[in-house]
């Protein structure tokens, strides 16, 4: 199967559907996680003392679905499984999923 270059660095090809590899999270995924942030606080009814998103993965869909682990205080650790819709559809990310419980060294898996 053929590589994909980016900025001079080499990817595994992503399939539709496919869960990506794990990729430490950027501005881009922190502002993803910060926009669900209150539905998540009300839906799990935790009380994070932080909310710092750590890594995560992402699998194409009509959209992208991002499995993303989140740093919650105390050594307490979310996955979250967060919703983008595809541009032209004019939503917003939603929360789709959660887990909670998780340690730091737990790798994102498909939920």
């Amino acid at each position: 199967m053929a590589q994909i270059r980016e900025c001079g660095v080499q990817r595994p090809p992503v399939m539709e559907g496919g869960l990506g590899a794990e990729n430490t999270a950027d501005p881009e995924v922190q502002e993803l996680v910060d926009a669900i942030k209150p539905e998540f606080l009300k839906k799990s009814g935790i009380n994070a003392t932080k909310f710092k998103a750590t890594k995560y993965k992402t699998q194409v869909v009509a959209g992208t679905n991002y499995f993303v682990k989140v740093d919650v205080g105390g050594g307490q650790f979310v996955h979250l499984r967060i919703f983008k819709p595809l541009p032209h559809t004019g939503e917003k990310p939603s929360l789709s999923l959660y887990q909670v419980g998780k340690t730091k060294q737990e790798p994102i898996g498909f939920f």
